[in-house]
């Protein structure tokens, strides 16, 4: 029996009390309602399924700390909707089987909490909040 694999299923990994795992991209603290994103902050999304990588990487083993292995998919990232920039998606450095994606958020935000997911290869993630600061 043949199991069709896909490309890319893309997952945003969550914490025990179900909001996303995104990171401030300055400091690496957690973001949170105490902790929230700010305007044109970047903000790093701990990830899984976003699929090929280049160079290839061996299963199993830790991403490289430097130069980790670039997705080869096309990864986007959308605010309440509306797109934001991808700054990079790749391998985690040092972890197994977590992919990293950075983005930044726009000059101007709405103070409160968003909604956040990715899209690669044309398959949606999960829908995570986001608290934002302007």
């Amino acid at each position: 029996m043949r199991v069709p694999l896909l490309e890319a299923s893309p997952a945003i990994f969550v914490g025990p009390d179900g909001s996303g795992l995104l990171l401030d991209g300055a400091s690496g603290v957690l973001l949170d309602a105490l902790h929230p994103a700010r305007s044109a902050a970047r903000v790093q999304v701990l990830a899984a399924g976003l699929g090929r990588v280049r160079p290839e990487w061996p299963t199993g083993l830790a991403a490289p700390l430097g130069e980790p292995p670039r997705v080869v998919a096309s990864v986007r990232a959308y605010l309440d909707r509306e797109p934001v920039e991808v700054v990079r998606a790749t391998l985690a450095p040092g972890y197994v089987g977590f992919y990293l994606v950075e983005v930044r958020l726009p000059p101007l935000v709405n103070a409160g909490p968003g909604e956040f997911f990715l899209e690669v290869g044309g398959r949606e993630s999960n829908r995570v909040r986001i608290d934002l600061e302007p």
